[in-house]
């Protein structure tokens, strides 16, 4: 995680962060894993240094790391930008990981809320994410019970 900043940022934190992730990019390759970058937005978390996917994308694109990649958390990109559809399109190249929730309950995906799933997950697939989607949500009964969204999205079938 980024970490919180008092006040606005200003460009030692940029110095600061861009330095750390350098590092972390060499640590990462050594050891032949992925690392992520997650905007988080200021709405969950007040002075998250990282609150806009503009900086992030440059920040990767400073690092030209193949082993530094975005977090796309669903449901911050929803807060912070919104246009998904648009998002997924010109971020799918740095895209690492998925997370998901729905807005503005951070419950499960098929429930109510700004975000239509089903076509937010083909629109990934549709652009050529293939890699694990995570959920971090709030299940409203339960673990199990809240995964039943993969059955009625077609992501699981029981045999």
């Amino acid at each position: 995680m980024a970490g919180k900043v008092n006040g606005p940022t200003t460009a030692q934190h940029d110095v600061t962060y861009l330095s750390n992730l350098k590092m972390a990019a060499t640590i990462l390759e050594k050891n032949n894993l992925l690392g992520v970058i997650e905007p988080i937005n200021q709405y969950s978390v007040p002075g998250y240094y990282l609150s806009c996917y503009e900086k992030a994308i440059t920040t990767l694109n400073q690092i030209n790391s193949p082993y530094l990649k975005l977090m796309l958390d669903l449901f911050h990109a929803q807060h912070i930008r919104g246009d998904l559809t648009n998002a997924i399109r010109s971020y799918a190249p740095h895209i690492g990981h998925v997370q998901l929730a729905q807005v503005p309950s951070r419950n499960e995906p098929d429930t109510e809320g700004e975000i239509n799933y089903p076509y937010v997950l083909h629109t990934l697939e549709a652009n050529g994410y293939t890699n694990w989607v995570g959920c971090e949500y709030k299940p409203k009964a339960g673990s199990v019970q809240g995964l039943g969204w993969l059955r009625d999205f077609g992501y699981w079938s029981q045999k």
